[in-house]
């Protein structure tokens, strides 16, 4: 039986959760470089700052909610005697790894841009 309650309360608990603050945290970072990266090389278009959202920022966090979701529903808490909950949350953590690797390449990116542009 589905239980919209479980499913309601994962999506607060995932917008609560410090991961996610940290992914927003970091998109903010990139796009900040990236911004002023493309000033710096006298590129900046407002078009590509719609895209990058629209390519990056929904497809991270939505994703990553339906990774966190899914999961939540594969397995349940109490199966596998009681190992359900930290092979989720092993699963997650490693999703969100990814993300957090490939913001971090961007940044690193775009900052390397910031950098390159001004020597």
């Amino acid at each position: 039986m589905f239980d919209s309650q479980y499913l309601l309360d994962m999506i607060v608990a995932f917008f609560m959760s410090w991961q996610v603050k940290t992914l927003l945290g970091l998109i903010l970072i990139d796009v900040v470089l990236g911004i002023a990266a493309a000033l710096r090389e006298g590129t900046f278009d407002w078009r590509r700052l719609g895209q990058f959202y629209s390519s990056n920022v929904l497809p991270y966090i939505l994703g990553y909610l339906a990774f966190y979701v899914a999961v939540g529903f594969i397995i349940p808490v109490e199966a596998l005697a009681n190992l359900g909950e930290p092979i989720n949350e092993a699963a997650v953590i490693v999703a969100w790894g990814v993300l957090v690797a490939t913001l971090v390449g961007s940044i690193l990116g775009n900052f390397n841009k910031l950098y390159k542009a001004g020597t």
